[in-house]
C-alpha cells in the first residue's frame, strides 16, 4: 500500500481525500447525534437520524450502482460530495425536528450515491493494483472510525456540535474539488472486450451489460447487472459472505456498552476503551486483508472464535484482548471482501455489484441492531456475543463451501479482469 501511495499520484490524492472526508464523517457522526438529542431530548430523534443514514442505501444503492456504470463517475462523486456538503451546512443551522431528519436523509442519499461510483473509480484509477488500493481505502475507513469520533470528542470541549458539522461539510467540499480534477471516468466496455475474455462467465457478464447499455431504462440495467454478477463464478458467495459477516459482527454493537458497564462494571470509560481497541484491531486487520478466499474464510472463523471468547471474559484487560482480536479479524473480512469484489467483478459491472453490496450491508446493519437489542434485553450481552460468534463460524463454513475451487482472476493494466 505504501509503495502504491508513493508512486501513483492520482491514487494518492484520491486516498488522502478519502481520509479527510472519512475523519470529517466521524466528527459529523458524533455531532449529529448530539445535536438531535440536545435539541429534542428524545431517543427517537437519535434513532431516526441513525436510520436516515441507512434507508437511502437500502432503497437506492443498486440503482446508484447502475448509474455509476452508465454515466460519468466523476460527475456522480463530485455531485454527491456537494450534496452532502450542502445538507451538513443546513444541519448546522436547522431547528425543527422534521428539517433535521430531512437533511440527514440527504446526507445519507449523498453517501449512497457516492460509494459505488467512488470505489469503481478508484479501481480504474489504480489499474493492476486495484485490490491494493481498495485495501488502503478500507484501512482508511477503519482508522477514521476511531480517529474521527476521538477528535470530535476533544473538539466538543471547546466548540458546539454545529461547528463540527460545518467542519465535516468543509471536508466534503475539499473532496469535491480534488475529485473533480482526477481522471475517474472510463470508456464503456464494448463487444471487443467480451470477445477477448478467456473466462466464459465474465463474457456473459460483459455481454449482458452491453445489452443493458442500449436500454434507456436504468432499472433494466440494474437487473442485467445483477444477473451478470451472478454469472461470475464465486461472486455470489463473496458478496453473501461479506453481508452475513456484517450482520454477525454488527450484533456486538448493541451488546458492547452492556458488557462494559453492566457485566464488567467499568462504566463509560471501559466502553470507550473497548471501542478504541476494536477500531485499532480493525485497522490492522484491514491492512492485512488480501484478494484471497482463504483469507476471507480464515478471518471469518477467527472472528467467530474471538466473539465467543468475548462472551466469556471476566475482566476489562481480557476483554480488551478479545476485542482487539475481533477487530483484527473483522477488518480482515471487510478488506478481503472488498478486494475480492474488485478483482472478480468486470469493470463494466463493478458499480452495480458495489451498489448491491451497499444495499445488503445496510439491511444487515439495521437487522443486527434490531436482533441485538431484542436478544440483549431478553438474555443479556454475553448471549449476544455468543450468538454473533456462532453466526460468524457458520458463515465461514458456508463461505468455504461456496468458494471452494474458485480461482481469483488477475487484473490487467486498466483494472479489469482477465481469465481465471
Amino acid at each position: 500500500m505504501i509503495a502504491l501511495i508513493r508512486t501513483a499520484g492520482p491514487v494518492r490524492r484520491f486516498l488522502l481525500t478519502a481520509l479527510t472526508s472519512s475523519v470529517g464523517n466521524g466528527l459529523g457522526y458524533v455531532a449529529l447525534l448530539l445535536l438531535a438529542y440536545d435539541k429534542f431530548r428524545s431517543p427517537w430523534a437519535v434513532s431516526l437520524v441513525l436510520l436516515a443514514d441507512f434507508v437511502p442505501a437500502i432503497v437506492l444503492a443498486p440503482l446508484f450502482g447502475a448509474l455509476a456504470d452508465r454515466h460519468s463517475r466523476r460527475v456522480i462523486v463530485v455531485g454527491a460530495d456537494l450534496l452532502r456538503c450542502s445538507a451538513l451546512v443546513g444541519l448546522a443551522f436547522a431547528d425543527s425536528f422534521e428539517l433535521i431528519v430531512l437533511l440527514a436523509l440527504l446526507v445519507g442519499l449523498g453517501t449512497a450515491l457516492h460509494h459505488p461510483a467512488s470505489r469503481s473509480a478508484l479501481a480504474g484509477l489504480a489499474g493492476r493494483r486495484a485490490d491494493t488500493a481498495m485495501g488502503a481505502l478500507v484501512t482508511i475507513w477503519s482508522a477514521a472510525s476511531v480517529v474521527g469520533p476521538a477528535i470530535g470528542a476533544a473538539l466538543l470541549l471547546g466548540v458546539s456540535p454545529s461547528v463540527l458539522l460545518l467542519v465535516n461539510a468543509a471536508t466534503f467540499l475539499v473532496s469535491a474539488v480534488v475529485l473533480s480534477r482526477l481522471p475517474l471516468d472510463r470508456e464503456p466496455v464494448g463487444p471487443s472486450a467480451v470477445a477477448s475474455s478467456d473466462n466464459v462467465n465474465l463474457a456473459i457478464a460483459a455481454g449482458e451489460l452491453v445489452t443493458a447499455h442500449d436500454d434507456v431504462a436504468i432499472g433494466h440495467g440494474v437487473r442485467a447487472g445483477l444477473r451478470a454478477a451472478r454469472a461470475v463464478i464465486g461472486m455470489s458467495a463473496v458478496v453473501g459472505a461479506g453481508v452475513a459477516a456484517t450482520l454477525a459482527f454488527s450484533l456486538m454493537n448493541v451488546a458492547e456498552p452492556l458488557l462494559a458497564t453492566d457485566e464488567l462494571g467499568e462504566g463509560g470509560a471501559g466502553f470507550a476503551l473497548l471501542v478504541c481497541v476494536y477500531g485499532i484491531g480493525s485497522t490492522i486487520g484491514a491492512v492485512r486483508g488480501r484478494a484471497d478466499p482463504r483469507i476471507l474464510v480464515g478471518c471469518l472463523a477467527g472472528g467467530g472464535l474471538a466473539l465467543i471468547a468475548s462472551a466469556l471474559v471476566l475482566s476489562l484487560p481480557t476483554a480488551a484482548v478479545t476485542f482487539l482480536l475481533t477487530g483484527l479479524f473483522a477488518g480482515g473480512v471487510m478488506s478481503s471482501d472488498h478486494q475480492l469484489v474488485t478483482r472478480m467483478a468486470p469493470e463494466a459491472i463493478r458499480g452495480r455489484v458495489f451498489g448491491l453490496k451497499d444495499s445488503l450491508d445496510a439491511m444487515a446493519f439495521c437487522t443486527a441492531f434490531a436482533i441485538g437489542g431484542l436478544l440483549g434485553s431478553l438474555a443479556g450481552p454475553r448471549v449476544v456475543f455468543a450468538v454473533a460468534g456462532g453466526a460468524a463460524l457458520l458463515v465461514a463454513v458456508l463461505a468455504a463451501v461456496g468458494l471452494r475451487g474458485v480461482v481469483v482472476p488477475e487484473a490487467d493494466e486498466d483494472g479489469d479482469v482477465s481469465g481465471a
